[in-house]
């Protein structure tokens, strides 16, 4: 259920991000290149690539808030432990 609510956001986000690169990818091609217009584009791939993940991460936020308590410990059993 919040997969699917968040399914179109995902998604339409991944085709921004995938457009973003992909103009990337054509000003850095060829034997002209203009500096400004490519460090611009990386600021659009950078925030493009932002946006995406933080929806990521709220849609996993929700789903985390409609685990019970059990599977919520079990989940976080798994997660790596940073170091001492």
């Amino acid at each position: 259920m919040i997969f699917q609510a968040n399914r179109s956001t995902l998604l339409d986000l991944y085709r921004s991000l995938q457009q973003q690169e992909s103009i990337l990818e054509r000003l850095t091609t060829g034997a002209r290149l203009n500096e400004e217009q490519i460090f611009q584009q990386i600021d659009r791939v950078t925030t493009a690539r932002a946006v995406l993940e933080k929806a990521n991460a709220h849609m996993l936020l929700q789903i985390r808030q409609q685990m019970t308590d059990e599977q919520t410990e079990r989940l976080d059993q798994h997660r790596p432990k940073p170091p001492s």
